[in-house]
């Protein structure tokens, strides 16, 4: 019974609680947005630093893919690059024998 007690005034205190925002508040909202709203405009000059940032990545990764390809074969041929360097003709029949 005392448990139902504490829940009613638990409900009652919370049921009278009214919530309201400081004074000033949909100002200072506004003012935030109003502020990111000259990022918005200035956002051609951000594409392009993100994609400089893109594009230095992708070349770091051809480059450390090429250095991988020369350690692994020894060669940049255009086999060693198409992954066929010591393929010969007559491994898919070979392989298709085995299954």
């Amino acid at each position: 019974m005392n448990k139902l007690n504490n829940k009613e005034k638990v409900i009652e205190i919370l049921s009278s609680h009214n919530p309201s925002f400081n004074d000033g508040f949909t100002d200072r909202v506004i003012d935030r947005i109003n502020s990111e709203g000259s990022y918005i405009e200035n956002s051609d000059t951000d594409f392009y630093s993100i994609f400089r940032w893109i594009a230095i990545s992708g070349v770091a990764a051809i480059v450390l893919l090429l250095f991988t390809i020369y350690f692994t074969d020894g060669t940049f041929s255009s086999d060693a690059i198409y992954g066929i360097l010591n393929y010969s003709p007559d491994e898919p029949l070979l392989a298709s024998l085995n299954y």
